[in-house]
């Protein structure tokens, strides 16, 4: 999973792929309106004007998944740490997660120096069989 902060970038690339999405829709199906009621309506015979039934329902849609994204991003802000948390309360979780890891990292030390104790073990263990078998072999050749 990722953290709050990736998610939020991904939230905000959405959301701008939306806003493009949505203003390419409206310049490539929109009807052409007037502005004023003195100007003729224009048309344009190349162009592929959605009906205002499909253009309405198609805006609505749009709008609404942007509302959501919004939704969405405003609660991943709401959720990173520092909102309503004094820079006190801030520093003091830092330095705390910061003692935790020099924890977490020392045992990661002993582990490994473990580990390395028992992989030497065990090659001496593989090395003493394996010359055992040798040894029988070689004696029961010479007993053969």
């Amino acid at each position: 999973m990722t953290d709050r902060l990736t998610q939020l970038q991904q939230c905000l690339d959405q959301i701008m792929e939306q806003f493009g999405s949505a203003i390419n829709y409206v310049d490539r199906n929109h009807d052409f309106e007037p502005h004023n009621e003195l100007e003729d309506k224009h048309t344009d015979p190349q162009a592929t004007i959605a009906t205002q039934e499909d253009f309405d329902r198609n805006i609505d849609e749009l709008t609404t998944d942007m509302i959501l994204k919004t939704r969405q991003i405003i609660k991943l802000i709401d959720s990173l740490p520092g909102v309503d948390v004094s820079a006190e309360e801030q520093l003091h979780r830092i330095d705390a997660l910061q003692k935790k890891l020099v924890s977490v990292e020392e045992a990661k030390i002993e582990a490994i120096k473990r580990k390395d104790t028992l992989m030497k073990n065990v090659e001496e263990l593989i090395g003493e069989l394996a010359k055992g078998i040798a040894n029988s072999r070689r004696l029961n050749d010479a007993q053969s």
